[in-house]
């Protein structure tokens, strides 16, 4: 429904007899005055439109087409049209009948800015069932003439804003960022809520565009974006808020792990953890899942140094996450929860009781193998089971480990020798040549230990490498 507000009313009863058109017209715009005045009666509706195109028909057989009557009654039949269920004809119609209107004189811009404002509307959710390059163009052409007709800078904001939300629904991201950027140069600093839902949008749009260069500059600004938002004094809907809050400590988590080695990151790593944590406790559903995820994902970073504590509880919001039916199986979360698992037991030890044991993050790890056809990730998660098992070897010296992590070096070494092959990707070649080195050196290890030269074997580094994080977005909406 539109700004009813903004709609025509009828005009003073003429005190002459009226013509058949001029009678129409006024049961026409009487029938509207106590539809939107009354309750919305669908009978007022049709009554509306029946008497209006009625009158319309007089006005033609008069050959009356730029009679002022009759551009009322068009106005008031266009309003009437736009409280329907618009379909592609509805919409095609009353944008032939407002070509009509744009050029009266008498046409106000309120009325113009509703109905233009209402057509862009209404093409966008046929651009939604069926998208297409000549319905976006013609759904921006119709937000671009609302946007002119718009008189306060309210209705210009808000219209830039649904129009960026179209740009990045269609993939053009920087068209969209140049709009949102001009929405933000003449936002008053006292529309709290504008500007939220500017920053919002900036941080969607900054966050999209990392996914596809991988950027840190872009996350970077994402976060800046995100936490600008967040600081804003607007009563934000809680699950707007939520989502945000997951999003942006996400995004935190991401760019950590993105930094090299050394980088200071401790403070944002911690403002993650806290971000998480805020939301966890006003989320329900699928929301709550993921952030109790990302919570997860931010207690267990290496970069945090994480307490004990902090781990166990990282590996119990994994395992709440993976008790849904929809998680059961995701291979990024076996993982997750293996890579903590992991963490936990170098750093505080096993925990067999609670089924925390290197054992269990190596039959974690298995799991996500089995349920993953991405060769690059599977190379890492078989690069980790080899470090399990090779620092186990290190202080056994048990051949059947040294054996396990041989093994899984080689597999690490064949999952990217299968991209190089079936990509023409070389980029891993560096990490197969160090896989395919460690299995040699274990090898060698391994004779010796059978020779029994057993006070020569060397202790092996190994180079635990993170899984790379796919859930790139917060389940829940920002729009």
């Amino acid at each position: 429904m539109g700004n009813i507000c903004c709609w025509p009313r009828p005009g003073k009863v003429m005190d002459r007899a009226p013509m058949d058109a001029a009678q129409l017209h006024q049961e026409g715009t009487s029938a509207w005055l106590r539809y939107i005045d009354n309750g919305h009666h669908s009978s007022d509706l049709a009554e509306t439109i029946e008497k209006c195109n009625e009158a319309l028909l007089m006005h033609a057989a008069e050959k009356k087409h730029h009679d002022t009557q009759r551009n009322q009654t068009l106005l008031t039949l266009i309003f009437a049209l736009l409280e329907q269920n618009l379909d592609r004809p509805l919409v095609e119609k009353i944008e032939g009948h407002f070509s009509e209107l744009e050029g009266w004189s008498d046409l106000e811009k309120v009325h113009a800015h509703a109905i233009a404002g209402r057509l862009a509307s209404g093409y966008h959710e046929l651009y939604n069932r069926a998208p297409s390059d000549a319905s976006l163009q013609h759904c921006l052409s119709l937000y671009t003439k609302a946007i002119k007709y718009s008189e306060t800078i309210k209705d210009w904001t808000e219209l830039n804003l649904k129009m960026a939300a179209l740009y990045r629904q269609a993939g053009h991201l920087g068209e969209a960022m140049e709009v949102i950027k001009k929405a933000k140069a003449i936002c008053p600093a006292d529309r709290l809520d504008l500007l939220s839902s500017i920053s919002v949008t900036k941080f969607l749009l900054h966050r999209d565009i990392y996914k596809s260069t991988e950027s840190n500059q872009e996350l970077e600004n994402a976060v800046i974006e995100g936490e600008a938002a967040l600081r804003v004094q607007f009563d934000m809907p809680p699950s707007q808020r939520a989502t945000l809050l997951t999003g942006v400590a996400q995004s935190i988590c991401t760019l950590s792990e993105a930094r090299p080695p050394g980088a200071e990151l401790k403070g944002k790593g911690r403002e993650a953890i806290l971000y998480a944590r805020e939301s966890v406790g006003m989320s329900v559903g699928n929301q709550l899942i993921e952030a109790r995820i990302v919570l997860a994902d931010a207690l267990s970073s290496r970069r945090v140094d994480p307490t004990i504590q902090e781990l166990d509880e990282a590996i119990s919001l994994y395992r709440k996450a993976r008790s849904s039916e929809a998680l059961r199986g995701d291979q990024e979360l076996l993982a997750n929860l293996a890579n903590s698992t992991c963490f936990r037991c170098e750093t505080g030890g096993e925990v067999p009781e609670h089924g925390t044991t290197f054992q269990s993050a190596v039959d974690l790890y298995q799991e996500a193998l089995a349920a993953s056809s991405d060769n690059r990730w599977n190379s890492r998660i078989a690069n980790n089971i080899a470090c399990i098992y090779l620092g186990k070897a290190n202080n056994t010296e048990a051949e059947v480990d040294y054996e396990n992590a041989r093994n899984n070096y080689l597999k690490a070494a064949s999952y990217l020798e299968v991209v190089e092959t079936e990509f023409g990707d070389l980029g891993d070649a560096n990490d197969v040549g160090y896989y395919r080195d460690q299995a040699e050196a274990i090898a060698r290890t391994i004779n010796r230990l059978r020779e029994g030269v057993r006070d020569a074997s060397p202790r092996h580094p190994s180079e635990r490498k993170p899984t790379p994080k796919r859930r790139s977005t917060a389940r829940g909406s920002l729009n």
